[in-house]
């Protein structure tokens, strides 16, 4: 696959390999406040996964109708909005422990940087 290798993927690889990298090492540290590493994994995997799916249908978006082009950023959306609540609701119902706040700042971090990863996808599409 070829998409893998594009320059306009590399932000989201760099964002994905560099949580990953700095979970691996908070994980061998001791420190003050309990963030929950494996949460903060599993969030980063969700939503690079979700931005390598919006990015393949960001590419195949014809930009001869803006028409389109606004309806696939606002299904990419409604995407990351219903696997993010069935992600919530499944983890409700199946975790007895709080998430805690700093792991749901940090997850909120994370998706705002793929949400600005995938608006500058955008972007440029719409300018070539």
């Amino acid at each position: 696959m070829k998409i893998y290798f594009q320059k306009k993927f590399l932000p989201a690889f760099a964002l994905f390999f560099a949580v990953l990298t700095l979970a691996l090492i908070l994980q061998q540290m001791n420190m003050l406040v309990s963030i929950n590493i494996d949460f903060i994994r599993i969030v980063n995997g969700i939503l690079f996964l979700i931005a390598l799916i919006n990015y393949r249908r960001l590419s195949q978006v014809d930009l001869s109708k803006p028409n389109v082009m606004v309806r696939s950023v606002m299904m990419g959306t409604m995407l990351k909005f219903i696997v993010f609540g069935g992600a919530a609701l499944w983890y409700a119902t199946q975790k007895k422990a709080p998430i805690g706040i700093y792991n749901l700042l940090i997850a909120m971090g994370l998706y705002l940087s793929y949400t600005w990863i995938e608006i500058g996808w955008t972007i440029i599409k719409k300018d070539a």
